[in-house]
């Protein structure tokens, strides 16, 4: 199956280049099963939501945590940020998203991990 997402123009870019190799992601809200049911082998169109540029991408593993800590320290901070922050300011960061500490503390967070197809 394939999916699409839209991201801003820097973890857009790391993906592309293979530095980011993992986007975290959480439910909109309990109907938003997309990230349940992605697995490893189904596609990701990321499209930057300021250029509009798209990016095919295979996805390679999808991995559900309570929490962000937990991700940042499972998936390794370098592979899931884009920005080059620590832990504390990778959870401040996430948190920051619009509606995304609420959804968090209810669906938890998804560790999807993404290779750009050539």
């Amino acid at each position: 199956m394939n999916y699409n997402l839209e991201l801003n123009t820097r973890p857009f870019q790391a993906i592309k280049a293979g530095t980011k190799k993992i986007e975290g992601r959480t439910p909109k809200d309990e109907s938003d099963k997309r990230y349940v049911t992605m697995k490893s082998g189904d596609t990701i169109t990321f499209t930057n939501n300021v250029t509009h540029e798209q990016l095919q991408c295979a996805v390679l593993s999808v991995a559900h945590y309570e929490d962000v800590r937990t991700m940042l320290e499972k998936e390794g901070v370098n592979n899931v940020l884009s920005s080059g922050l620590d832990i504390e300011e990778g959870i401040k960061s996430y948190h920051s998203l619009e509606g995304y500490e609420e959804r968090i503390k209810s669906f938890g967070i998804y560790a999807i991990g993404v290779k750009p197809s050539l």
